[in-house]
């Protein structure tokens, strides 16, 4: 069994981090046990820890102009990273998305079909059945009838 997700958000001193405590949070978006019908979050987007230390953004000094051109590079990274991250969210989204459509679509299939089986015309059906015994009786009575006429035609000439 997949332990309980956890995920804080904490924000202190100028430092934000996001924390996801898990082993392996795995969704399951498709009918059957292959690898492309299931989702591990923590694999796809690798978003265990993401905070101003992983970012390389604490602790900036911004005092001389060196130091800001440094800090700014790394923000561009920084933003560059996260950017990244939510590119990876916005991919999970999308194959979320297009399982919650066709899961979307069997539902209403089945809907049909189970409506269609629940509403079979029962007096039609009755009435279908009744004729098909009638003809399977007559073809039987034919069968016996045709057999009696060689009887007879031997017993006239007899």
């Amino acid at each position: 069994s997949t332990p309980a997700a956890t995920t804080t958000t904490t924000a202190t001193s100028g430092a934000v981090t996001y924390a996801a405590t898990t082993s392996h949070t795995l969704i399951q978006i498709g009918l059957d046990s292959t690898a492309e019908s299931r989702i591990d979050l923590n694999s796809e987007l690798n978003l265990n820890s993401i905070d101003s230390t992983q970012l390389e953004i604490h602790n900036l000094s911004v005092t001389a102009s060196s130091e800001a051109l440094t800090a700014l590079d790394k923000i561009n990274d920084a933003i560059a990273s996260i950017t990244a991250s939510r590119g990876k969210v916005g991919a999970v989204q999308n194959r979320l998305t297009r399982s919650i459509a066709n899961l979307s679509v069997s539902v209403e299939n089945l809907t049909a079909a189970e409506s269609s089986i629940r509403d079979a015309d029962i007096a039609e059906e009755v009435a279908e059945l009744t004729r098909n015994q009638i003809l399977v009786q007559t073809a039987t009575a034919m069968v016996g009838q045709a057999n009696l006429i060689p009887q007879s035609v031997l017993q006239l000439l007899g």
